[in-house]
């Protein structure tokens, strides 16, 4: 059995991460000014976000590419298929709806369960790929 991975896998990872950085910079107003909003409800990422978001797209791309360099093993990609996995969560959240109480009505939404359930299976689906790659 041969524990190399092709090196097509990792040029297939940094595709999709060039994909969903910019969706995900383009969602999360990453490149928004502090100052000078247009409305004072619009509300920027923090700074700690900003910089969790940058290190974890860096380093998904620059270890894709490592790995492409090195020959990248099996513990190399499930790594990388973490790191795309925390990438794209943001915007999974984004699209299913919110967990958080109506301001207005102070009840809790009628969908949580199928965020919940729809994160579960996103988590299911991540642990199914990384164990396909480690086999």
């Amino acid at each position: 059995m041969v524990d190399e991975v092709p090196i097509q896998f990792f040029q297939s990872v940094v595709a999709i991460e060039l994909a969903v950085t910019g969706a995900l910079l383009f969602q999360v107003r990453y490149f928004s000014p502090r100052e000078g909003t247009v409305r004072e409800d619009v509300r920027l990422p923090s700074a700690t976000l900003r910089l969790a978001i940058a290190i974890v797209l860096g380093a998904t791309l620059f270890g894709s590419l490592l790995a492409m360099l090195d020959g990248g093993d099996r513990t190399a990609a499930a790594a990388l298929l973490i790191g795309l996995a925390v990438s794209i969560l943001p915007i999974l959240l984004r699209v299913l709806p919110p967990l958080q109480r109506d301001l207005r009505t102070d009840e809790q939404g009628r969908y949580v369960l199928v965020t919940v359930v729809g994160v579960i299976v996103y988590v299911v689906l991540v642990g199914a790929a990384i164990t396909l790659v480690e086999l």
